[in-house]
């Protein structure tokens, strides 16, 4: 009895080694960003691990139980400025051990992504700075400049590549060459300054995106996308912004699923109020932050219409989640259909990428000409009495006066008109 229990027992071992040896790393990818480093490792199925940290030297450990290195082996990615060192062991014949050596105290966070074409299934562990040192590097509020300031965002990055072209062009690298071209045109004007939500090819939530806009206290919020679909004929470029009642068309509703499905978190933050009062903070928010996004929406996509095909003549409306900041006006642009191999083609050309870049900024600019906080520096004391969250402005030719206009309910009344005479110093020379 006690042979059958031992030849029972060795088969049972066996099995079982064989099933934890079926887990194998095929792929390792360090994606580093100005907050944080993401590190992904693919593998063939569903993992069990552990990780933890240790100090003196800082390191970060991934114990992957029952797995192994790909017989075609690994290359462990290139260091970053966190992250000096891959490497990886077994402190048993059971588990695959992965260590980061790390130059600073980090956190990290880890989830674990099933299998979605091309991709396997992918462990990814994101690791955080030391808050009191990113904070120290957080711009502080008294020397945030005067100038309008525009968040340039462009889609995707690090390991989710957006839409790929049939040439293999991918989306997250032709707009971000597209969103750096846009922020250089920004920032040679001298109203307004503009900033990236990701300077490189790194992975940004659709969450931290709206959170980096709303700490830098951004005016407007601009997203840069390529177009995807499965009719290889769609063309065009199109602008969107958030619905707050469902998609305008059904190309909006696919376009919304397929971008959300980059990362589900999302939602708008408007701080620790009652429900009732945070219902109407939302309400009133929105609704002003609508109509601005369609007014800047309306600009960029006439200047776009000057060069090229729209695949929409009208600001169409969709459930964004990477617009959904309530007191930011927001737009999305898909510059064309990276799916067309003509626009695929165009999309990757220097001459095209300007093109897009410099008409989105000659929309931006209209819409700033009646923006109050995109007035130059000399209308500092009219913000200073009444403040810039809730007004707009229109400058009145020939004199030295202009409306004011509150944001959540339209042009005053005329016999308001602000003489700048009674301020302090003339305002408009």
């Amino acid at each position: 009895m006690s042979k059958v229990k031992g030849v029972i027992l060795v088969a049972l071992l066996a099995v079982t080694q064989g099933v934890l040896g079926a887990t194998e790393v095929n792929g390792m990818r360090l994606w580093a960003g100005p907050d944080q480093v993401r590190f992904v490792m693919d593998l063939t199925q569903q993992p069990k691990y552990e990780i933890f940290l240790l100090k003196n030297p800082d390191r970060l450990v991934i114990d992957l139980f029952g797995a192994e290195i790909s017989s075609h082996g690994v290359k462990p990615p290139t260091a970053t400025e966190t992250v000096l060192k891959i490497r990886t062991g077994r402190p048993d014949r059971y588990t695959l051990r992965v260590v980061l050596d790390l130059d600073r105290p980090v956190s990290y966070s880890d989830f674990l992504l099933e299998p979605k074409n091309p991709y396997p299934y992918r462990l990814v562990v994101d690791i955080s700075r030391d808050q009191t040192e990113i904070a120290k590097e957080t711009r502080s509020e008294k020397t945030r400049s005067k100038k309008f300031l525009v968040a340039v965002d462009p889609g995707h990055g690090g390991d989710d590549p957006g839409a790929i072209g049939s040439g293999g062009t991918q989306e997250k690298r032709i707009v971000l060459e597209i969103a750096q071209k846009l922020v250089r045109l920004i920032n040679s004007d001298g109203r307004m300054r503009a900033f990236l939500t990701r300077y490189a090819d790194y992975y940004v939530s659709l969450r931290s995106r709206i959170e980096i806009a709303r700490r830098e206290k951004a005016d407007a919020f601009i997203s840069i996308h390529a177009d995807a679909a499965k009719r290889k004929t769609a063309k065009g470029a199109s602008v969107f912004v958030l619905s707050d009642r469902g998609a305008s068309s059904e190309m909006g509703k696919w376009l919304a699923a397929r971008e959300n499905a980059s990362d589900l978190a999302g939602g708008v933050a408007i701080g620790e109020q009652e429900p009732d009062i945070q219902e109407a903070l939302l309400d009133m928010g929105l609704d002003w932050k609508l109509k601005q996004s369609k007014k800047l929406g309306r600009e960029i996509l006439s200047e776009i219409g000057q060069i090229g095909a729209l695949h929409s003549d009208q600001v169409e409306e969709a459930a964004f989640v990477v617009l959904k900041s309530v007191d930011i006006p927001s737009v999305l642009v898909e510059t064309g259909f990276i799916t067309n191999k003509e626009e695929e083609r165009l999309l990757r050309s220097t001459k095209s990428q300007e093109q897009i870049s410099r008409a989105i900024f000659r929309g931006l600019k209209r819409y700033c000409d009646v923006e109050v906080s995109c007035l130059n520096d000399d209308v500092s004391d009219a913000l200073e009495v009444f403040g810039p969250s809730h007004l707009a402005a229109k400058i009145l030719p020939g004199n030295r006066s202009f409306i004011l206009a509150d944001r959540s309910f339209g042009l005053i009344d005329s016999s308001d008109v602000l003489d700048t005479q009674s301020l302090k110093r003339p305002i408009l020379e």
